[in-house]
Protein backbone atom coordinates (compact mmCIF):
# COMPACT_ATOMS: atom_id res chain seq x y z
CA UNK A 1 0.00 0.00 0.00
CA UNK A 2 3.10 2.55 0.71
CA UNK A 3 4.54 1.80 -2.53
CA UNK A 4 1.21 2.50 -4.37
CA UNK A 5 0.57 5.53 -2.95
CA UNK A 6 4.10 6.62 -3.06
CA UNK A 7 3.96 6.01 -7.51
CA UNK A 8 0.47 7.86 -7.09
CA UNK A 9 1.71 10.55 -6.02
CA UNK A 10 4.57 11.02 -8.45
CA UNK A 11 2.29 10.58 -11.07
CA UNK A 12 0.17 13.48 -10.17
CA UNK A 13 3.13 15.43 -9.85
CA UNK A 14 4.31 14.43 -13.64
CA UNK A 15 0.93 15.06 -14.95
CA UNK A 16 1.09 17.83 -13.19
CA UNK A 17 4.00 19.01 -14.36
CA UNK A 18 2.85 18.43 -18.02
CA UNK A 19 -0.22 19.85 -18.14
CA UNK A 20 1.58 23.40 -16.37
CA UNK A 21 4.33 22.90 -19.22
CA UNK A 22 1.10 22.66 -21.84
CA UNK A 23 0.31 25.91 -20.71
CA UNK A 24 3.22 27.32 -20.84
CA UNK A 25 3.94 25.92 -24.58
CA UNK A 26 0.13 27.35 -25.31
CA UNK A 27 1.17 30.68 -24.11
CA UNK A 28 4.95 31.27 -25.88
CA UNK A 29 2.92 29.79 -29.34
CA UNK A 30 0.09 32.45 -29.26
CA UNK A 31 2.70 35.64 -27.99
CA UNK A 32 2.41 37.51 -31.22
CA UNK A 33 -2.34 36.92 -31.69
CA UNK A 34 -4.31 39.68 -31.26
CA UNK A 35 -5.95 39.59 -27.89
CA UNK A 36 -4.00 36.82 -26.35
CA UNK A 37 -4.27 36.69 -22.77
CA UNK A 38 -1.39 34.98 -21.04
CA UNK A 39 -2.63 31.67 -19.11
CA UNK A 40 -1.55 30.62 -15.36
CA UNK A 41 -2.19 27.27 -14.13
CA UNK A 42 -3.17 26.88 -10.10
CA UNK A 43 -2.08 24.07 -8.43
CA UNK A 44 -3.75 22.53 -5.18
CA UNK A 45 -2.68 19.53 -2.83
CA UNK A 46 -4.41 16.55 -3.72
CA UNK A 47 -7.29 15.73 -0.60
CA UNK A 48 -5.41 13.65 1.88
CA UNK A 49 -6.16 10.46 2.98
CA UNK A 50 -6.20 9.33 6.77
CA UNK A 51 -3.69 7.19 8.07
CA UNK A 52 -1.40 6.85 11.34
CA UNK A 53 -0.38 8.79 12.71
CA UNK A 54 -2.29 11.24 10.62
CA UNK A 55 -3.71 12.61 7.27
CA UNK A 56 -1.00 11.71 4.83
CA UNK A 57 -0.33 14.07 1.74
CA UNK A 58 -1.24 12.51 -2.19
CA UNK A 59 0.46 14.72 -3.93
CA UNK A 60 -0.47 17.73 -6.25
CA UNK A 61 -3.16 18.35 -9.03
CA UNK A 62 -4.15 21.10 -11.59
CA UNK A 63 -6.57 22.89 -10.10
CA UNK A 64 -7.33 25.86 -12.92
CA UNK A 65 -6.29 27.19 -15.84
CA UNK A 66 -7.15 31.12 -15.57
CA UNK A 67 -6.49 33.95 -18.00
CA UNK A 68 -3.87 36.94 -16.89
CA UNK A 69 -7.21 39.53 -17.13
CA UNK A 70 -7.67 42.62 -15.47
CA UNK A 71 -11.34 43.87 -16.45
CA UNK A 72 -11.11 47.46 -15.51
CA UNK A 73 -7.77 48.11 -17.94
CA UNK A 74 -9.77 46.06 -20.61
CA UNK A 75 -12.66 48.53 -19.64
CA UNK A 76 -10.46 51.56 -20.28
CA UNK A 77 -8.37 50.16 -23.40
CA UNK A 78 -11.99 49.69 -25.37
CA UNK A 79 -12.80 53.33 -24.21
CA UNK A 80 -9.68 54.66 -25.79
CA UNK A 81 -10.10 52.44 -28.41
CA UNK A 82 -12.90 54.36 -29.23
CA UNK A 83 -11.62 57.59 -29.50
CA UNK A 84 -8.67 56.32 -31.65
CA UNK A 85 -11.22 55.00 -33.86
CA UNK A 86 -13.06 58.61 -34.08
CA UNK A 87 -9.60 60.86 -34.70
CA UNK A 88 -8.03 58.34 -36.67
CA UNK A 89 -11.51 58.52 -39.10
CA UNK A 90 -11.79 62.61 -38.99
CA UNK A 91 -7.59 62.70 -39.30
CA UNK A 92 -7.89 60.56 -42.57
CA UNK A 93 -11.09 62.15 -44.11
CA UNK A 94 -9.32 65.79 -43.36
CA UNK A 95 -6.26 64.93 -44.86
CA UNK A 96 -8.25 64.46 -47.75
CA UNK A 97 -10.12 67.37 -48.33
CA UNK A 98 -6.44 69.70 -46.93
CA UNK A 99 -4.79 69.62 -50.52
CA UNK A 100 -8.42 71.67 -51.81
CA UNK A 101 -7.34 74.46 -49.09
CA UNK A 102 -3.53 74.51 -48.39
CA UNK A 103 -1.30 76.18 -50.96
CA UNK A 104 1.83 74.61 -49.69
CA UNK A 105 2.14 73.47 -53.14
CA UNK A 106 0.74 76.83 -54.77
CA UNK A 107 -1.72 75.35 -56.78
CA UNK A 108 -5.28 76.31 -54.36
CA UNK A 109 -7.49 78.68 -54.47
CA UNK A 110 -5.42 81.28 -52.97
CA UNK A 111 -2.91 80.87 -55.48
CA UNK A 112 -5.88 80.90 -58.21
CA UNK A 113 -6.77 84.12 -56.43
CA UNK A 114 -3.51 85.69 -56.68
CA UNK A 115 -2.81 85.17 -60.43
CA UNK A 116 -6.16 86.22 -60.96
CA UNK A 117 -5.85 89.59 -59.35
CA UNK A 118 -2.37 89.77 -60.61
CA UNK A 119 -3.79 89.57 -63.86
CA UNK A 120 -6.11 92.31 -62.84
CA UNK A 121 -3.22 94.37 -61.50
CA UNK A 122 -2.03 94.47 -65.30
CA UNK A 123 -5.08 95.13 -66.93
CA UNK A 124 -5.85 98.44 -65.03
CA UNK A 125 -2.05 99.82 -65.68
CA UNK A 126 -2.41 98.92 -69.11
CA UNK A 127 -6.01 98.85 -70.43
CA UNK A 128 -5.64 98.77 -73.86
CA UNK A 129 -3.32 95.87 -73.93
CA UNK A 130 -4.60 92.68 -75.45
CA UNK A 131 -2.64 90.26 -74.43
CA UNK A 132 -2.80 91.77 -70.50
CA UNK A 133 -6.79 91.14 -71.11
CA UNK A 134 -6.48 87.67 -72.51
CA UNK A 135 -4.21 86.59 -69.77
CA UNK A 136 -6.68 87.69 -67.24
CA UNK A 137 -9.39 86.37 -69.04
CA UNK A 138 -7.56 83.12 -68.73
CA UNK A 139 -7.03 83.46 -65.20
CA UNK A 140 -10.47 84.44 -64.54
CA UNK A 141 -11.98 80.92 -66.17
CA UNK A 142 -9.22 79.36 -64.37
CA UNK A 143 -10.35 80.88 -60.95
CA UNK A 144 -13.79 80.03 -61.38
CA UNK A 145 -12.92 76.65 -62.65
CA UNK A 146 -11.21 76.06 -59.15
CA UNK A 147 -14.31 76.86 -57.68
CA UNK A 148 -16.55 74.61 -58.91
CA UNK A 149 -14.03 71.85 -59.19
CA UNK A 150 -13.82 72.98 -55.15
CA UNK A 151 -17.03 72.15 -54.68
CA UNK A 152 -17.52 68.94 -56.72
CA UNK A 153 -14.40 68.00 -54.59
CA UNK A 154 -16.60 68.08 -51.69
CA UNK A 155 -19.40 66.76 -53.03
CA UNK A 156 -17.70 63.73 -53.74
CA UNK A 157 -15.64 63.40 -50.33
CA UNK A 158 -19.41 63.47 -48.99
CA UNK A 159 -20.45 60.52 -51.05
CA UNK A 160 -17.42 58.92 -49.95
CA UNK A 161 -17.73 59.32 -46.23
CA UNK A 162 -20.83 57.92 -46.74
CA UNK A 163 -19.94 54.83 -48.20
CA UNK A 164 -17.45 54.68 -45.63
CA UNK A 165 -20.71 54.95 -42.90
CA UNK A 166 -22.16 52.49 -44.42
CA UNK A 167 -19.89 49.81 -43.98
CA UNK A 168 -19.54 50.41 -40.52
CA UNK A 169 -22.42 49.76 -39.59
CA UNK A 170 -22.18 46.54 -41.62
CA UNK A 171 -19.44 45.89 -39.40
CA UNK A 172 -21.12 46.55 -36.56
CA UNK A 173 -23.49 44.56 -37.01
CA UNK A 174 -21.40 41.47 -37.95
CA UNK A 175 -19.15 42.36 -35.10
CA UNK A 176 -22.28 41.96 -32.62
CA UNK A 177 -23.39 38.55 -34.34
CA UNK A 178 -20.37 37.22 -33.60
CA UNK A 179 -20.32 38.30 -29.83
CA UNK A 180 -23.68 37.12 -29.03
CA UNK A 181 -22.08 33.36 -31.02
CA UNK A 182 -19.63 33.72 -28.45
CA UNK A 183 -21.95 34.44 -25.48
CA UNK A 184 -23.29 30.71 -26.18
CA UNK A 185 -19.98 29.24 -26.41
CA UNK A 186 -18.74 30.75 -23.30
CA UNK A 187 -21.86 30.10 -21.42
CA UNK A 188 -21.93 26.49 -22.80
CA UNK A 189 -18.68 26.01 -22.02
CA UNK A 190 -18.21 26.97 -18.54
CA UNK A 191 -21.61 25.66 -17.16
CA UNK A 192 -19.78 22.45 -17.29
CA UNK A 193 -17.09 23.52 -15.30
CA UNK A 194 -14.24 24.31 -17.63
CA UNK A 195 -12.43 27.67 -18.69
CA UNK A 196 -13.19 29.19 -21.76
CA UNK A 197 -10.27 31.03 -21.79
CA UNK A 198 -9.20 31.31 -25.79
CA UNK A 199 -13.21 32.03 -26.27
CA UNK A 200 -13.19 34.60 -23.82
CA UNK A 201 -10.09 36.09 -25.57
CA UNK A 202 -11.84 36.19 -29.30
CA UNK A 203 -14.78 37.79 -27.21
CA UNK A 204 -12.07 40.49 -26.17
CA UNK A 205 -11.26 41.26 -29.72
CA UNK A 206 -14.32 41.19 -31.22
CA UNK A 207 -15.24 43.98 -27.98
CA UNK A 208 -12.32 45.90 -29.32
CA UNK A 209 -13.00 46.16 -32.30
CA UNK A 210 -16.37 47.16 -31.89
CA UNK A 211 -15.39 49.93 -29.68
CA UNK A 212 -12.93 51.16 -32.79
CA UNK A 213 -16.16 51.52 -34.93
CA UNK A 214 -18.43 53.08 -31.83
CA UNK A 215 -18.76 53.79 -28.42
CA UNK A 216 -20.14 51.22 -26.24
CA UNK A 217 -20.19 49.78 -22.71
CA UNK A 218 -20.81 46.04 -21.40
CA UNK A 219 -21.73 44.26 -18.49
CA UNK A 220 -21.48 40.41 -17.85
CA UNK A 221 -23.36 37.94 -16.47
CA UNK A 222 -22.97 35.17 -13.78
CA UNK A 223 -23.38 33.13 -16.75
CA UNK A 224 -19.96 34.52 -18.43
CA UNK A 225 -22.38 36.20 -21.19
CA UNK A 226 -22.33 39.96 -22.35
CA UNK A 227 -24.71 42.61 -22.60
CA UNK A 228 -23.10 45.36 -25.08
CA UNK A 229 -24.64 48.90 -25.33
CA UNK A 230 -24.36 52.22 -26.92
CA UNK A 231 -25.77 55.94 -27.44
CA UNK A 232 -27.99 56.19 -24.47
CA UNK A 233 -28.46 52.59 -23.05
CA UNK A 234 -29.43 51.55 -27.10
CA UNK A 235 -28.97 47.51 -26.53
CA UNK A 236 -26.51 46.14 -29.33
CA UNK A 237 -25.89 42.55 -27.64
CA UNK A 238 -28.20 40.81 -25.07
CA UNK A 239 -26.68 37.40 -24.51
CA UNK A 240 -27.47 35.30 -27.68
CA UNK A 241 -29.37 38.19 -29.04
CA UNK A 242 -28.57 41.30 -30.99
CA UNK A 243 -29.83 44.60 -31.93
CA UNK A 244 -28.74 46.17 -35.82
CA UNK A 245 -28.00 49.41 -36.95
CA UNK A 246 -29.65 50.52 -40.19
CA UNK A 247 -28.44 52.83 -42.70
CA UNK A 248 -31.34 54.74 -43.87
CA UNK A 249 -31.31 57.38 -46.78
CA UNK A 250 -32.31 60.89 -45.47
CA UNK A 251 -34.19 63.03 -47.45
CA UNK A 252 -33.57 66.14 -45.57
CA UNK A 253 -29.64 65.87 -45.65
CA UNK A 254 -29.22 65.40 -49.78
CA UNK A 255 -29.65 61.08 -49.59
CA UNK A 256 -26.82 60.55 -47.18
CA UNK A 257 -27.32 57.64 -44.40
CA UNK A 258 -29.14 58.30 -41.26
CA UNK A 259 -27.84 56.20 -38.41
CA UNK A 260 -31.05 54.25 -37.12
CA UNK A 261 -31.67 51.69 -34.38
CA UNK A 262 -33.27 48.83 -35.10
CA UNK A 263 -34.83 47.42 -31.61
CA UNK A 264 -36.43 44.26 -33.38
CA UNK A 265 -39.47 46.29 -35.21
CA UNK A 266 -38.01 48.27 -38.01
CA UNK A 267 -35.44 51.08 -37.71
CA UNK A 268 -36.71 53.85 -35.85
CA UNK A 269 -34.78 56.11 -33.37
CA UNK A 270 -32.10 58.05 -35.07
CA UNK A 271 -28.60 57.28 -32.94
CA UNK A 272 -26.40 59.85 -35.16
CA UNK A 273 -27.35 62.62 -32.19
CA UNK A 274 -26.37 60.42 -29.13
CA UNK A 275 -23.38 58.48 -31.00
CA UNK A 276 -20.25 60.00 -28.88
CA UNK A 277 -17.15 58.77 -30.26
CA UNK A 278 -15.57 55.37 -32.76
CA UNK A 279 -15.43 55.76 -36.14
CA UNK A 280 -18.49 56.10 -37.03
CA UNK A 281 -18.82 59.61 -34.63
CA UNK A 282 -15.41 60.60 -37.10
CA UNK A 283 -16.69 59.79 -40.14
CA UNK A 284 -20.41 61.88 -39.33
CA UNK A 285 -18.69 64.62 -38.20
CA UNK A 286 -16.28 65.10 -41.44
CA UNK A 287 -19.71 64.25 -43.39
CA UNK A 288 -22.53 66.05 -41.81
CA UNK A 289 -20.67 69.38 -40.18
CA UNK A 290 -17.06 69.50 -41.73
CA UNK A 291 -18.06 69.09 -45.40
CA UNK A 292 -20.73 71.04 -45.19
CA UNK A 293 -19.08 74.25 -43.18
CA UNK A 294 -16.41 73.89 -45.76
CA UNK A 295 -18.98 74.37 -49.06
CA UNK A 296 -20.97 77.26 -47.05
CA UNK A 297 -16.87 79.14 -47.13
CA UNK A 298 -16.51 78.47 -50.80
CA UNK A 299 -19.97 79.60 -51.64
CA UNK A 300 -19.35 82.82 -49.39
CA UNK A 301 -15.71 83.54 -50.67
CA UNK A 302 -16.89 82.58 -53.85
CA UNK A 303 -19.75 85.21 -54.03
CA UNK A 304 -17.70 88.02 -52.54
CA UNK A 305 -15.22 87.61 -55.46
CA UNK A 306 -18.14 87.75 -58.20
CA UNK A 307 -20.12 90.74 -56.53
CA UNK A 308 -16.90 92.83 -55.12
CA UNK A 309 -15.29 92.16 -59.09
CA UNK A 310 -18.90 93.13 -60.41
CA UNK A 311 -19.11 96.28 -58.24
CA UNK A 312 -16.22 97.39 -59.90
CA UNK A 313 -16.15 96.24 -63.13
CA UNK A 314 -19.93 98.05 -63.45
CA UNK A 315 -17.84 101.33 -62.99
CA UNK A 316 -15.18 100.53 -65.45
CA UNK A 317 -15.40 101.12 -69.70
CA UNK A 318 -14.92 98.26 -72.44
CA UNK A 319 -12.85 100.00 -74.97
CA UNK A 320 -15.48 100.33 -76.94
CA UNK A 321 -16.96 102.52 -74.51
CA UNK A 322 -19.58 100.02 -73.05
CA UNK A 323 -20.34 100.69 -68.66
CA UNK A 324 -21.90 99.13 -66.34
CA UNK A 325 -21.48 95.54 -67.31
CA UNK A 326 -20.83 92.62 -65.10
CA UNK A 327 -17.57 91.21 -65.47
CA UNK A 328 -18.90 87.54 -63.77
CA UNK A 329 -22.59 85.84 -64.58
Amino acid sequence: MGINRLVDIGKSALFTAQQAILVTGHNIANVNTPGYSRQQITLSENAPQDGSPGQIGMGVQAESIKRSYDAFVDAQLVSSGSQVGEFTASSTAMAQLEPLFGDANNQGIGAGLNDFFSALQDVATNPSDLAARTVFLSKATALADQFNQSAAILTTAQGFLDSQVGQTITDVNRLTSQIADLNTKIADTESSGQQANDLRDQRGVALADLGERIDISSIEDATGQVTVFTGRGQLLVDKARTYKLVGVPDLSNNGLLDVRYDAGAGPTTSLIPVIQSGQLKGLLDVRDQTIPSLRASLDTLASEVVTQVNQQHRLGFGLDGSTNLDFFT
